[in-house]
Protein backbone atom coordinates (compact mmCIF):
# COMPACT_ATOMS: atom_id res chain seq x y z
CA UNK A 1 0.00 0.00 0.00
CA UNK A 2 2.96 2.40 0.70
CA UNK A 3 4.14 1.68 -2.85
CA UNK A 4 1.03 2.58 -4.38
CA UNK A 5 0.71 5.53 -2.28
CA UNK A 6 4.23 6.93 -3.34
CA UNK A 7 3.20 5.82 -6.78
CA UNK A 8 -0.10 7.84 -6.18
CA UNK A 9 1.83 11.00 -5.04
CA UNK A 10 4.79 11.32 -8.11
CA UNK A 11 1.70 10.55 -11.01
CA UNK A 12 -0.38 13.75 -9.09
CA UNK A 13 2.39 16.09 -8.82
CA UNK A 14 3.86 15.11 -12.65
CA UNK A 15 -0.08 15.87 -13.33
CA UNK A 16 -0.47 19.14 -11.63
CA UNK A 17 2.87 20.36 -13.19
CA UNK A 18 1.24 19.68 -16.65
CA UNK A 19 -1.75 21.09 -15.51
CA UNK A 20 -3.49 17.49 -15.47
CA UNK A 21 -4.18 16.61 -12.19
CA UNK A 22 -8.24 16.60 -12.85
CA UNK A 23 -11.33 14.38 -11.32
CA UNK A 24 -10.47 11.51 -13.66
CA UNK A 25 -6.96 11.05 -12.21
CA UNK A 26 -8.25 11.44 -8.79
CA UNK A 27 -11.59 8.98 -9.21
CA UNK A 28 -9.08 6.08 -10.93
CA UNK A 29 -6.35 6.64 -7.73
CA UNK A 30 -9.37 6.35 -5.06
CA UNK A 31 -10.23 2.98 -6.51
CA UNK A 32 -7.12 1.82 -7.22
CA UNK A 33 -6.31 2.77 -3.47
CA UNK A 34 -9.93 1.18 -2.54
CA UNK A 35 -9.27 -1.91 -4.58
CA UNK A 36 -5.54 -2.31 -3.02
CA UNK A 37 -6.66 -1.82 0.87
CA UNK A 38 -10.69 -2.93 0.86
CA UNK A 39 -12.44 -2.61 4.58
CA UNK A 40 -12.84 -5.33 5.97
CA UNK A 41 -15.91 -4.07 8.27
CA UNK A 42 -18.56 -1.94 7.76
CA UNK A 43 -17.49 -0.09 10.96
CA UNK A 44 -13.96 0.50 10.66
CA UNK A 45 -11.87 3.52 10.34
CA UNK A 46 -11.25 2.45 5.96
CA UNK A 47 -14.89 2.52 5.60
CA UNK A 48 -15.59 6.13 6.75
CA UNK A 49 -12.04 7.63 5.36
CA UNK A 50 -13.06 6.08 2.12
CA UNK A 51 -16.90 7.34 2.45
CA UNK A 52 -15.68 11.14 2.92
CA UNK A 53 -13.56 11.14 0.26
CA UNK A 54 -15.73 9.27 -2.24
CA UNK A 55 -18.92 11.43 -1.47
CA UNK A 56 -16.89 14.96 -1.15
CA UNK A 57 -14.39 14.19 -3.52
CA UNK A 58 -15.43 12.22 -6.06
CA UNK A 59 -19.19 11.77 -6.14
CA UNK A 60 -19.89 15.23 -5.67
CA UNK A 61 -17.40 16.54 -8.51
CA UNK A 62 -18.71 14.23 -11.11
CA UNK A 63 -22.56 14.40 -10.66
CA UNK A 64 -23.17 18.01 -8.27
CA UNK A 65 -24.64 21.15 -10.25
CA UNK A 66 -22.26 23.62 -8.64
CA UNK A 67 -19.36 21.71 -10.18
CA UNK A 68 -20.68 21.61 -14.04
CA UNK A 69 -20.09 23.93 -16.82
CA UNK A 70 -16.26 23.71 -16.69
CA UNK A 71 -15.54 24.99 -13.32
CA UNK A 72 -12.95 22.76 -12.41
CA UNK A 73 -10.69 23.60 -15.30
CA UNK A 74 -9.22 26.53 -13.07
CA UNK A 75 -5.77 26.01 -12.04
CA UNK A 76 -6.33 26.21 -8.74
CA UNK A 77 -8.79 22.74 -8.90
CA UNK A 78 -5.43 21.04 -10.30
CA UNK A 79 -3.70 21.43 -7.27
CA UNK A 80 -6.29 20.91 -4.82
CA UNK A 81 -6.97 17.41 -6.20
CA UNK A 82 -3.25 16.56 -6.07
CA UNK A 83 -3.15 17.87 -2.06
CA UNK A 84 -6.50 15.94 -1.29
CA UNK A 85 -5.10 12.74 -3.00
CA UNK A 86 -1.96 13.21 -0.90
CA UNK A 87 -3.46 13.71 2.40
CA UNK A 88 -6.25 10.52 1.76
CA UNK A 89 -3.09 8.30 0.76
CA UNK A 90 -0.99 9.30 4.23
CA UNK A 91 -4.71 8.33 6.00
CA UNK A 92 -5.03 4.92 4.45
CA UNK A 93 -1.49 3.91 5.33
CA UNK A 94 -1.64 5.71 8.91
CA UNK A 95 -4.99 3.72 9.69
CA UNK A 96 -3.69 0.22 8.24
CA UNK A 97 -0.75 0.68 10.50
CA UNK A 98 -2.47 1.51 13.62
CA UNK A 99 -4.85 -1.02 13.10
CA UNK A 100 -2.19 -3.93 12.48
CA UNK A 101 0.01 -2.16 15.50
CA UNK A 102 -2.81 -2.66 18.04
CA UNK A 103 -3.70 -6.05 16.94
CA UNK A 104 -0.05 -7.22 17.40
CA UNK A 105 1.09 -5.73 20.29
CA UNK A 106 -2.50 -6.01 22.24
CA UNK A 107 -3.88 -9.14 23.72
CA UNK A 108 -7.28 -10.96 22.87
CA UNK A 109 -9.83 -10.22 25.43
CA UNK A 110 -13.40 -10.84 25.83
CA UNK A 111 -13.94 -9.07 29.54
CA UNK A 112 -15.87 -10.16 32.13
CA UNK A 113 -19.39 -10.04 30.32
CA UNK A 114 -22.25 -8.46 30.58
CA UNK A 115 -23.23 -8.70 34.88
CA UNK A 116 -25.58 -5.43 34.89
CA UNK A 117 -29.20 -7.20 35.97
CA UNK A 118 -32.24 -6.38 34.33
CA UNK A 119 -33.75 -3.66 36.88
CA UNK A 120 -30.76 -2.06 36.84
CA UNK A 121 -30.66 -1.76 32.93
CA UNK A 122 -34.24 -0.63 32.90
CA UNK A 123 -33.40 2.05 36.18
CA UNK A 124 -30.42 3.57 34.02
CA UNK A 125 -32.77 3.25 30.70
CA UNK A 126 -35.55 5.15 32.44
CA UNK A 127 -33.21 7.89 33.43
CA UNK A 128 -31.58 8.81 30.60
CA UNK A 129 -35.09 8.74 29.06
CA UNK A 130 -36.18 11.07 31.35
CA UNK A 131 -32.79 13.31 31.25
CA UNK A 132 -32.52 13.28 27.52
CA UNK A 133 -35.81 14.77 26.99
CA UNK A 134 -35.86 17.04 29.56
CA UNK A 135 -32.46 18.37 28.43
CA UNK A 136 -34.14 18.22 24.55
CA UNK A 137 -37.26 20.67 26.30
CA UNK A 138 -34.94 23.08 27.58
CA UNK A 139 -32.77 23.02 24.39
CA UNK A 140 -36.37 24.60 23.08
CA UNK A 141 -37.27 26.60 25.79
CA UNK A 142 -34.51 28.71 25.46
CA UNK A 143 -34.34 29.23 22.00
CA UNK A 144 -37.21 30.58 20.99
CA UNK A 145 -39.90 27.99 22.37
CA UNK A 146 -41.81 25.30 20.54
CA UNK A 147 -43.82 27.45 17.88
CA UNK A 148 -40.63 28.49 16.60
CA UNK A 149 -39.16 25.29 16.48
CA UNK A 150 -42.34 23.92 14.74
CA UNK A 151 -42.48 26.57 12.32
CA UNK A 152 -39.07 26.86 11.05
CA UNK A 153 -36.78 23.75 12.78
CA UNK A 154 -34.01 24.57 10.51
CA UNK A 155 -33.66 28.39 11.53
CA UNK A 156 -34.16 27.30 15.06
CA UNK A 157 -31.76 25.03 15.43
CA UNK A 158 -29.47 27.49 13.99
CA UNK A 159 -30.53 30.25 16.35
CA UNK A 160 -29.58 28.40 19.75
CA UNK A 161 -27.82 31.09 21.24
CA UNK A 162 -28.05 30.88 25.46
CA UNK A 163 -28.93 26.67 25.07
CA UNK A 164 -25.35 25.51 24.51
CA UNK A 165 -24.64 23.65 27.88
CA UNK A 166 -27.97 22.21 27.48
CA UNK A 167 -26.68 21.30 24.05
CA UNK A 168 -23.60 19.68 25.56
CA UNK A 169 -25.41 17.59 28.36
CA UNK A 170 -28.13 16.53 25.58
CA UNK A 171 -24.87 14.99 23.85
CA UNK A 172 -23.74 13.31 26.66
CA UNK A 173 -27.31 12.28 27.75
CA UNK A 174 -28.54 10.76 24.24
CA UNK A 175 -25.29 9.16 23.85
CA UNK A 176 -25.47 6.90 26.95
CA UNK A 177 -29.42 6.69 26.21
CA UNK A 178 -27.93 4.76 23.32
CA UNK A 179 -25.47 3.14 23.98
CA UNK A 180 -27.50 1.51 27.25
CA UNK A 181 -30.56 0.52 24.65
CA UNK A 182 -28.36 -1.40 22.27
CA UNK A 183 -26.54 -2.97 25.15
CA UNK A 184 -29.63 -4.06 27.07
CA UNK A 185 -31.42 -5.34 23.72
CA UNK A 186 -28.57 -7.35 22.78
CA UNK A 187 -27.89 -9.24 25.83
CA UNK A 188 -31.46 -9.68 26.18
CA UNK A 189 -32.62 -10.70 22.47
CA UNK A 190 -35.17 -7.89 22.19
CA UNK A 191 -35.92 -5.59 19.36
CA UNK A 192 -38.66 -3.29 21.16
CA UNK A 193 -35.94 -1.25 23.29
CA UNK A 194 -34.01 -0.33 19.68
CA UNK A 195 -37.88 0.33 18.22
CA UNK A 196 -38.81 3.12 21.50
CA UNK A 197 -35.28 4.52 21.05
CA UNK A 198 -35.42 5.09 16.89
CA UNK A 199 -39.31 6.64 17.82
CA UNK A 200 -37.98 8.99 20.27
CA UNK A 201 -34.87 9.85 18.43
CA UNK A 202 -37.18 10.63 15.29
CA UNK A 203 -39.55 12.99 17.51
CA UNK A 204 -36.25 14.40 19.20
CA UNK A 205 -34.59 14.72 15.32
CA UNK A 206 -34.75 18.57 14.62
CA UNK A 207 -33.53 19.53 18.11
CA UNK A 208 -30.64 17.30 17.54
CA UNK A 209 -30.48 18.93 14.34
CA UNK A 210 -26.88 17.83 13.50
CA UNK A 211 -26.92 15.07 10.46
CA UNK A 212 -23.51 13.74 12.45
CA UNK A 213 -25.36 13.66 15.99
CA UNK A 214 -28.33 11.63 14.80
CA UNK A 215 -26.08 8.84 12.44
CA UNK A 216 -23.90 8.74 15.83
CA UNK A 217 -26.90 7.67 18.24
CA UNK A 218 -28.09 5.36 15.54
CA UNK A 219 -24.63 3.73 15.22
CA UNK A 220 -24.47 3.60 18.89
CA UNK A 221 -28.33 1.75 19.39
CA UNK A 222 -27.01 -0.93 16.89
CA UNK A 223 -23.31 -1.17 18.11
CA UNK A 224 -23.95 -4.79 19.20
CA UNK A 225 -24.93 -5.88 16.06
CA UNK A 226 -22.93 -4.25 13.58
CA UNK A 227 -19.40 -4.32 15.22
CA UNK A 228 -18.08 -7.45 12.53
CA UNK A 229 -20.63 -7.03 9.97
CA UNK A 230 -18.70 -7.73 6.80
CA UNK A 231 -18.29 -4.94 4.28
CA UNK A 232 -20.18 -6.77 1.76
CA UNK A 233 -23.14 -8.01 2.78
CA UNK A 234 -26.48 -7.33 3.27
CA UNK A 235 -26.24 -5.60 6.43
CA UNK A 236 -23.59 -3.25 5.42
CA UNK A 237 -26.47 -2.28 2.87
CA UNK A 238 -29.25 -1.50 5.11
CA UNK A 239 -27.00 0.54 7.14
CA UNK A 240 -25.67 2.75 4.00
CA UNK A 241 -29.02 3.37 3.11
CA UNK A 242 -30.03 4.44 6.78
CA UNK A 243 -27.23 6.54 6.77
CA UNK A 244 -28.66 8.21 3.16
CA UNK A 245 -32.13 8.25 5.02
CA UNK A 246 -30.72 10.24 7.84
CA UNK A 247 -28.59 12.63 5.35
CA UNK A 248 -32.16 13.53 3.14
CA UNK A 249 -34.27 13.55 6.54
CA UNK A 250 -31.72 15.96 8.23
CA UNK A 251 -31.34 18.63 5.19
CA UNK A 252 -35.23 18.25 4.79
CA UNK A 253 -35.82 19.94 8.18
CA UNK A 254 -33.15 22.11 7.93
CA UNK A 255 -34.69 23.52 4.66
CA UNK A 256 -38.71 22.48 4.65
CA UNK A 257 -39.97 25.76 4.70
CA UNK A 258 -38.80 25.75 0.86
CA UNK A 259 -37.35 22.16 -0.16
CA UNK A 260 -39.26 19.28 -2.31
CA UNK A 261 -38.88 15.94 -3.28
CA UNK A 262 -37.85 17.30 -6.92
CA UNK A 263 -35.32 19.93 -5.67
CA UNK A 264 -33.72 17.21 -2.48
CA UNK A 265 -31.57 15.45 -4.51
CA UNK A 266 -29.26 18.04 -6.31
CA UNK A 267 -29.60 20.28 -3.23
CA UNK A 268 -28.36 17.02 -0.98
CA UNK A 269 -25.28 16.61 -4.07
CA UNK A 270 -24.58 20.36 -3.92
CA UNK A 271 -23.94 20.06 -0.09
CA UNK A 272 -20.38 18.70 -0.91
CA UNK A 273 -18.54 21.76 -0.95
CA UNK A 274 -14.99 20.63 0.38
CA UNK A 275 -13.50 20.36 -3.20
CA UNK A 276 -14.58 23.75 -4.08
CA UNK A 277 -13.78 25.11 -0.93
CA UNK A 278 -10.69 23.71 -1.03
CA UNK A 279 -9.89 25.30 -4.45
CA UNK A 280 -10.92 28.89 -3.37
CA UNK A 281 -8.72 28.50 -0.50
CA UNK A 282 -5.89 27.49 -2.45
CA UNK A 283 -6.22 30.50 -4.74
CA UNK A 284 -6.72 33.17 -2.11
CA UNK A 285 -4.17 32.90 0.37
CA UNK A 286 -0.79 31.61 0.10
CA UNK A 287 0.81 28.33 2.34
CA UNK A 288 1.25 29.76 5.76
CA UNK A 289 2.29 29.02 9.68
CA UNK A 290 -0.31 28.62 12.37
CA UNK A 291 -3.03 31.18 11.20
CA UNK A 292 -6.46 29.85 12.40
CA UNK A 293 -4.79 26.38 14.64
CA UNK A 294 -5.38 28.14 18.19
CA UNK A 295 -8.55 29.53 17.14
CA UNK A 296 -10.39 26.53 18.73
CA UNK A 297 -8.93 27.64 22.50
CA UNK A 298 -10.96 30.85 22.08
CA UNK A 299 -13.41 28.77 23.29
CA UNK A 300 -12.17 28.88 26.60
CA UNK A 301 -12.91 32.44 27.29
CA UNK A 302 -16.44 31.94 27.17
CA UNK A 303 -17.01 30.94 30.83
CA UNK A 304 -15.06 33.55 32.04
CA UNK A 305 -17.19 36.12 29.92
CA UNK A 306 -14.46 37.19 27.74
CA UNK A 307 -15.81 36.26 24.33
CA UNK A 308 -17.68 38.30 21.94
CA UNK A 309 -19.20 38.15 18.49
CA UNK A 310 -16.03 38.93 16.97
CA UNK A 311 -14.03 35.51 17.97
CA UNK A 312 -14.08 32.39 15.68
CA UNK A 313 -14.03 29.33 17.35
CA UNK A 314 -12.40 27.34 14.54
CA UNK A 315 -10.97 28.00 10.68
CA UNK A 316 -14.17 27.28 9.62
CA UNK A 317 -15.93 30.47 11.29
CA UNK A 318 -13.25 32.53 9.83
CA UNK A 319 -13.10 31.67 6.47
CA UNK A 320 -17.32 31.78 6.66
CA UNK A 321 -16.94 35.45 7.77
CA UNK A 322 -14.69 35.75 4.74
CA UNK A 323 -16.51 34.44 1.76
CA UNK A 324 -20.43 34.22 3.84
CA UNK A 325 -20.89 36.74 5.69
CA UNK A 326 -24.72 36.78 5.81
CA UNK A 327 -24.46 33.10 6.91
CA UNK A 328 -22.14 34.06 9.80
CA UNK A 329 -24.66 36.84 10.79
CA UNK A 330 -26.86 33.47 12.18
CA UNK A 331 -23.60 31.88 12.49
CA UNK A 332 -24.74 29.24 9.91
CA UNK A 333 -21.22 28.09 9.34
CA UNK A 334 -19.80 26.39 5.41
CA UNK A 335 -17.30 23.81 6.13
CA UNK A 336 -13.65 23.54 4.95
CA UNK A 337 -11.41 20.61 4.26
CA UNK A 338 -8.64 19.46 6.26
CA UNK A 339 -6.14 20.32 3.55
CA UNK A 340 -6.84 23.89 3.77
CA UNK A 341 -6.32 23.38 7.55
CA UNK A 342 -2.67 22.04 7.05
CA UNK A 343 -2.72 24.59 3.86
CA UNK A 344 -2.94 27.59 6.50
CA UNK A 345 -1.03 26.30 9.98
CA UNK A 346 1.62 24.07 8.49
CA UNK A 347 2.05 24.86 4.75
CA UNK A 348 0.67 21.69 4.35
CA UNK A 349 3.50 19.40 3.94
CA UNK A 350 4.47 20.43 7.30
CA UNK A 351 0.81 18.72 8.87
CA UNK A 352 1.33 15.56 7.32
CA UNK A 353 2.82 13.93 10.27
CA UNK A 354 0.24 15.70 12.45
CA UNK A 355 -2.69 14.08 10.27
CA UNK A 356 -0.95 10.65 10.38
CA UNK A 357 -0.49 10.78 14.10
CA UNK A 358 -4.06 11.71 14.03
CA UNK A 359 -5.60 9.03 11.88
CA UNK A 360 -2.67 6.34 12.67
CA UNK A 361 -4.67 6.71 16.58
CA UNK A 362 -8.01 6.04 15.09
CA UNK A 363 -6.71 2.99 13.07
CA UNK A 364 -5.07 2.08 16.72
CA UNK A 365 -8.11 2.76 18.80
CA UNK A 366 -10.41 0.15 16.71
CA UNK A 367 -7.72 -2.11 16.40
CA UNK A 368 -7.60 -2.53 20.11
CA UNK A 369 -11.31 -2.99 20.24
CA UNK A 370 -11.11 -5.57 17.97
CA UNK A 371 -9.28 -6.59 20.33
CA UNK A 372 -10.37 -6.68 23.88
CA UNK A 373 -14.06 -6.28 22.42
CA UNK A 374 -15.02 -3.99 25.31
CA UNK A 375 -17.91 -1.40 25.65
CA UNK A 376 -15.89 0.69 26.71
CA UNK A 377 -13.30 0.76 23.91
CA UNK A 378 -16.27 -0.04 20.97
CA UNK A 379 -18.06 2.83 22.17
CA UNK A 380 -14.17 5.35 21.95
CA UNK A 381 -13.46 3.22 18.57
CA UNK A 382 -16.88 4.47 17.02
CA UNK A 383 -17.16 7.86 18.34
CA UNK A 384 -13.86 8.53 17.00
CA UNK A 385 -14.06 7.09 14.05
CA UNK A 386 -17.68 9.54 13.41
CA UNK A 387 -15.91 12.46 14.96
CA UNK A 388 -13.06 11.74 12.47
CA UNK A 389 -15.51 12.98 9.67
CA UNK A 390 -16.13 16.21 11.50
CA UNK A 391 -12.56 16.59 11.30
CA UNK A 392 -11.77 15.88 7.88
CA UNK A 393 -14.25 18.34 6.86
CA UNK A 394 -12.70 21.56 9.07
CA UNK A 395 -9.90 21.79 11.70
CA UNK A 396 -7.59 18.85 13.35
CA UNK A 397 -8.98 20.50 16.48
CA UNK A 398 -12.45 21.40 17.24
CA UNK A 399 -13.81 23.58 20.45
CA UNK A 400 -15.92 20.63 20.85
CA UNK A 401 -12.79 18.19 21.52
CA UNK A 402 -12.11 19.89 24.53
CA UNK A 403 -15.15 18.05 26.21
CA UNK A 404 -15.85 15.47 24.00
CA UNK A 405 -12.65 13.87 24.03
CA UNK A 406 -12.33 13.69 27.82
CA UNK A 407 -16.09 12.06 27.92
CA UNK A 408 -14.78 9.43 25.73
CA UNK A 409 -11.52 8.96 27.94
CA UNK A 410 -13.69 8.28 30.83
CA UNK A 411 -16.62 5.95 29.06
CA UNK A 412 -13.51 3.77 27.78
CA UNK A 413 -11.98 3.35 31.20
CA UNK A 414 -15.43 3.56 32.88
CA UNK A 415 -16.67 0.59 30.74
CA UNK A 416 -13.41 -1.47 30.11
CA UNK A 417 -14.18 -4.62 31.89
CA UNK A 418 -17.94 -4.75 30.28
CA UNK A 419 -17.96 -6.88 27.36
CA UNK A 420 -21.85 -6.95 24.76
CA UNK A 421 -23.57 -10.52 24.82
CA UNK A 422 -25.52 -10.84 21.62
CA UNK A 423 -28.29 -13.17 21.99
CA UNK A 424 -29.61 -13.30 18.26
CA UNK A 425 -27.64 -11.38 15.12
CA UNK A 426 -30.74 -9.23 13.34
CA UNK A 427 -28.45 -8.09 10.56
Amino acid sequence: MFIIYVFGCATVFVAYLMAACDLYLFTFLYFVTFAFAVPRKVVSPLTFFYIYYGLWFVVAPWFAERYQGGVMDAVQYDLAFALAYVTFGVGVVAMIVGERWAKKSVKTSQGIGYVIGVRDFLILLSFFYFLSTVLVVLIVLNSGGFGVWISNPGDAFLNRAGSGHFVILSHFSSMLLALFTGWYASSKGKRTPIALFLIWLVITSPVHGSKFQIVLLIVLSVLPWIRYIPFFSKGSMVLGFSFIFVLFLGLYFRNMSWIDIESIVPYTLNYFTALENLAVSLRDFDSAFMTTFFLPFNKFLTPFGLSDASLYYDMNHYLTDIYFPSAWEIRATEQWPVETDLYLNFYFFGGLPVIAFYLGFIGYLYGLACRKNSVGAWFAAVVMILFMISHLRGSLINHTDFYMYPFIFLMYIGFSKFNFKVKRDYL
